[in-house]
């Protein structure tokens, strides 16, 4: 815990975040292929730019970075939190499986000319990855991230043996189902 204690101090006024130890500028290495992926219908030039992309995680990033602090961002990984590191690698897992996959449906449908499909693969990319950098931006700044089935588990482990259904009030049942 030392250790972690140490970089909130390092990392203080350094776009490096001192809860997660987590910098967003590593968004970048996303945010440009999207808005890039984005513009393919209209502009299908694009796909020989796009087609250079290739996943990086979080340390290859920074070491080809222009970020100041990079080797600071790149050493704080080492100490970020589970709770924060665990949940930021599987989403960006996910980014990266989505923009591959992305890319080959969208070669495949420029090769065929098929101006429709290609419309239909990135009006179903589109939003999916929206949320996924969305999603990764707030684990980044700190928020903790509960799957639906926990947070249905917590309403009945705070205090399951009170819980007789007169407790729930009716947010509570509305959250439980929504």
């Amino acid at each position: 815990m030392t250790s972690y204690n140490s970089y909130i101090d390092k990392v203080q006024g350094k776009n490096i975040n001192a809860q997660t130890l987590l910098a967003t500028d590593y968004l970048n290495h996303f945010n440009e292929v999207h808005m890039l992926i984005d513009m393919l219908p209209t502009m299908p030039d694009c796909l020989e730019d796009i087609k250079e992309w290739v996943p990086k995680s979080y340390q290859e990033h920074f070491a080809d970075s222009v970020f100041t602090e990079k080797d600071l961002a790149i050493e704080a990984f080492e100490h970020a939190p589970a709770e924060y590191r665990l949940p930021f690698e599987a989403t960006v897992n996910e980014m990266d499986s989505l923009v591959l996959k992305t890319i080959q449906q969208a070669e495949t449908c420029l090769e065929r000319q098929d101006t429709d499909q290609l419309q239909s693969v990135i009006s179903q990319y589109t939003p999916k990855m929206r949320d996924l950098i969305e999603k990764c931006g707030c684990i980044i700044n700190g928020e903790k991230h509960m799957t639906q089935q926990d947070s249905i588990d917590h309403y009945f482990d705070d205090n399951e043996s009170s819980l007789d259904g007169e407790d729930l009030d009716q947010s509570t049942i509305d959250d439980l189902f929504g």
